[in-house]
């Protein structure tokens, strides 16, 4: 892979890692659910199973926020060829809808595996690692 080629798909990769936050915060389903292959495996607070688990589980999780913000640390990245390997660290604030205004903030590192599957990157396995959490 030529030195620009890497630079694309490093960016083509954090820019997908994006998206996923945006398709949370917006709670566009149909966003997040692109940023995955459709048989890819999730481990994290929502499910652990395939991502059709995480998805159906998201709504009824989101229901409990008023409103969502991640903000995503640079990713390191790894690029194999057509594989890579991200671990993004990550801020999510979350404005609690009961009690009203509440704060609650949480800490986590994406771990994921990513395929360029017909020119475009996805994430084919991600792990959720939760690193602290606190609610104000």
């Amino acid at each position: 892979m030529t030195a620009p080629e890497r630079l694309a798909a490093r960016l083509a990769i954090r820019d997908l890692l994006h998206r996923y936050a945006r398709g949370v915060d917006r709670r566009d389903l149909d966003l997040v659910r692109a940023c995955f292959a459709p048989d890819a495996r999730y481990t994290g607070a929502l499910a652990a199973g395939t991502v059709a688990d995480m998805l159906a589980a998201l709504p009824a999780a989101m229901a409990r926020y008023a409103a969502t913000m991640h903000f995503m640390g640079e990713p390191e990245v790894t690029i194999e060829g057509d594989a890579a390997r991200t671990l993004t660290p990550t801020l999510a604030y979350h404005v609690l809808r009961d009690p009203p205004g509440r704060l609650r903030t949480v800490a986590v590192r994406y771990d994921d595996r990513l395929e360029r599957r017909q020119e475009t990157w996805c994430i084919v396995v991600r792990h959720v690692h939760r690193d602290w959490e606190e609610t104000r």
